[in-house]
């Protein structure tokens, strides 16, 4: 018993001792206790059948087409490593049906393919470059969350100009087009998954700002 009673009394000793040296001194210890300190917008997936489908407009149909199809599979890819009972639907199935119909509103994809929830991703802009020598990467994306059942919009949130990196640009002799893109697609997928579950602010700064 005394075995377990010690590292409980540490505990409490140090819970006091920082409670008499201040706030900032407190919230550092929440901090490890629990460092996912950014809550999440939209928190009902868990236990879900979860359908993420990204659209790109017209204009990015021709000029690139293949990043709305690998955004929509990151960010399922993100959502079933970071929401317990969340069960993605696989991305070859949503691009099957995507390719044999005509998608006019999101719920009818989800009814499709069984799903009790569909993550609708417009996909508005994606650029890489930053003048014709420079990579920075910037996306506007428009997120909508649907009830497939009651056929009803859940949840909206826009990303307007969203850069990477977030202050700078990165010359195109540093990496290949194809490695910054690899990244880019990382950092923005992590952004809009996140949005449905509690993350370390932290981390999500470090990947904003990264060091080329």
């Amino acid at each position: 018993m005394s075995s377990v009673r010690t590292p409980l009394l540490a505990v409490v000793f140090t819970a006091a001792a920082l409670a008499t040296s201040g706030c900032s001194t407190l919230g550092t210890l929440a901090y490890f206790v629990n460092p996912n300190d950014i809550a999440a917008e939209f928190d009902e997936l868990s236990g879900k059948h979860v359908a993420v489908v990204c659209q790109p407009v017209v204009e990015l149909q021709y000029s690139d087409a293949g990043s709305s199809r690998e955004l929509a599979q990151l960010v399922g890819m993100n959502l079933e490593r970071n929401i317990r009972r969340a069960e993605v639907i696989g991305q070859q199935e949503v691009a099957r049906w995507m390719d044999e119909n005509e998608l006019l509103e999101y719920p009818e994809l989800g009814k499709a393919l069984d799903a009790d929830i569909v993550i609708g991703i417009d996909l508005e802009d994606f650029r890489l470059y930053e003048g014709s020598t420079l990579y920075r990467g910037k996306a506007t994306v428009h997120v909508q969350v649907y009830d497939v059942a009651e056929e009803k919009l859940l949840f909206e949130k826009r990303l307007d100009d969203y850069a990477f990196p977030k202050d700078t640009a990165v010359p195109a002799t540093d990496r290949t087009e194809q490695q910054f893109r690899g990244m880019f697609m990382q950092v923005l997928s992590s952004k809009i998954a996140r949005i449905f579950y509690p993350h370390d602010s932290r981390s999500h700064f470090a990947e904003e700002n990264l060091s080329f």
